[in-house]
């Protein structure tokens, strides 16, 4: 287990809300109290993060991030603060115009991904009931035009819940690539058990490891300032520390941080619930 002493990639939320109430995410089970960062402890983070020190930062996380008017403003502060660092950005698309596409062109996001988890009319009412399919659809067709010939990986994410008929997927793989997007089709995952509608039906007591590298790689920092040990602790109950009291760099080298982490890679040290829960836990 190779740790670097500042996380590769930082997933961050700037409020916690999200509006399309996905079948298939726990969000809508929540019942969060409803939080946006507060402006000084954005600025914090800002003043934490440099160029070289991060590969890519993702202000998203676990929520719909253009539902605050603001928080294109505060991805152009990261982008003027690290003008070479990676940023990924994901949406639902429904709350995206020709304006807030123009802006985002100028930001050279390294990705940009659609949660779309249907192409009927039925199948996307049922799968992200919260949301119109045929305003989203019509933002597709302006994300293409606008970001067409840019360096940008614009990708369609669509969920194989075992639900949804092969011809849906091969329609939405062919609408991807006449709008010259990448498709993406994710096999359905619990949320390490958090979705109440359906689970993976996994369960192992000996873990040694993370697909995904989040434990040593990512670090994912909640709109109040939370840092919890992986995007898949929708109840945070794996609360590491919090930036408004330590710095980035304090919390990660934190012994606490450092603890999880050999609970989840090294052989015969009990390991958290949430990763024994997780289809994405590596077994022996």
């Amino acid at each position: 287990m190779i740790c670097n002493k500042f996380p590769k990639v930082v997933e961050i939320q700037f409020h916690n809300l999200c509006n399309s109430n996905c079948l298939i995410c726990p969000y809508k089970d929540m019942h969060y109290k409803i939080e946006y960062m507060k402006e000084e402890l954005f600025n914090k983070f800002l003043n934490e993060i440099e160029d070289g020190m991060l590969t890519r930062i993702i202000p998203y996380l676990n929520n719909e991030p253009f539902i605050q008017n603001d928080y294109i403003d505060k991805v152009k502060k990261i982008r003027k603060k690290c003008p070479n660092i990676e940023i990924e950005i994901s949406t639902n698309a429904s709350m995206l115009n020709k304006f807030k596409l123009e802006e985002l062109l100028e930001l050279n996001l390294a990705e940009f991904r659609i949660s779309v988890f249907g192409y009927s009319s039925n199948t996307y009412k049922k799968m992200m009931p919260g949301l119109i399919k045929e305003k989203v659809f019509q933002n597709l067709n302006l994300i293409s035009k606008i970001f067409k010939g840019s360096n940008t990986i614009v990708s369609i994410v669509m969920i194989d819940n075992g639900e949804i008929s092969e011809d849906e997927f091969i329609n939405m793989s062919k609408l991807a690539e006449k709008l010259n997007f990448k498709f993406e089709r994710w096999g359905f995952l619990d949320r390490s058990k958090n979705v109440s509608y359906s689970n993976n039906g996994f369960y192992n007591e000996n873990v040694c490891g993370c697909e995904q590298n989040r434990p040593i790689e990512r670090m994912h920092i909640l709109s109040n300032g939370d840092v919890i040990f992986c995007c898949q602790d929708w109840k945070h109950t794996m609360v590491i520390g919090n930036i408004e009291k330590n710095t980035i760099k304090e919390i990660w080298n934190s012994e606490k941080y450092n603890d999880l982490r050999k609970a989840v890679y090294k052989k015969n040290i009990d390991t958290p619930v949430l990763c024994k829960n997780c289809k994405l836990a590596i077994t022996y």
